[in-house]
């Protein structure tokens, strides 16, 4: 299909097959990060969260260019702006910053809970831990979910919906609020905090044009910002 022929399509069937599926593999992931968490006594496939996220995105980032989704390589294959991607990026972790000081207060006032960040227990008072985390947070975190949500997942939703303006607004907001979800086992403030956070990290690979580097910094130094106060709780 050239870009011609996509203009005048209004929804690429195909692509929204893949993307859908590509969806429930990541909402299916949160779940079961959920149920390995609160439930008392998990089922052993719940500890399988993290493959099946890989799984499905790597499943994802292989059928969606077959159909002719123009992924830009994943997001890596934009020249790398440095003033223009480290300011971005910096715009993002102020930004991000600024919610944990406003935003996050009143969310737990709302729900009547702050973010549960049980998972990272392990974290405190432990060095090794420490740099554990810091390792997956700049991998598995910082570029691992901007690959998924930010450049598979919204330029496929952006893509099946014909490309336009109002298509990436659609696919800005539908994959904060999986990106939301799939944080459920932080409780509603982390729902609502992480979905905050994917419209941000959204809103600059848009400004990026497609490039994962602003997102995936952003992301990366604001998780490092906050993983000290995890050691030293």
């Amino acid at each position: 299909m050239t870009e011609q022929e996509h203009q005048t399509t209004s929804i690429d069937w195909t692509v929204t097959g893949i993307v859908a599926v590509f969806g429930a593999g990541l909402a299916l992931s949160g779940t079961l990060r959920y149920l390995n968490l609160h439930t008392e006594n998990p089922a052993p496939f719940t500890g399988y969260a993290t493959v099946v996220y890989i799984g499905v995105t790597v499943l994802a980032a292989v059928l969606l260019p077959r159909v002719g989704v123009p992924l830009n390589r994943l997001g890596f294959g934009l020249k790398f702006e440095t003033a223009r991607f480290l300011a971005l990026a910096a715009i993002g972790v102020a930004l991000i910053q600024l919610i944990g000081f406003v935003v996050d207060p009143l969310l737990e006032r709302l729900v009547g809970e702050a973010r549960d960040l049980e998972r990272f227990s392990g974290v405190a008072g432990s060095p090794a831990e420490l740099i554990k985390l810091l390792a997956l947070s700049w991998t598995l975190a910082a570029f691992g979910e901007e690959l998924a949500f930010r450049i598979v997942l919204m330029r496929g939703i952006a893509f099946s919906l014909g490309d336009s303006r109002i298509a990436f607004g659609i696919a800005l907001v539908a994959q904060a609020v999986l990106f939301g979800l799939v944080h459920a086992y932080q409780g509603p403030a982390g729902i609502i905090g992480a979905g905050i956070n994917g419209l941000i990290f959204g809103g600059l690979t848009l400004a990026a044009r497609g490039s994962i580097w602003p997102a995936a910094l952003a992301h990366g130094s604001s998780n490092t910002i906050g993983i000290p106060g995890l050691y030293l709780a």
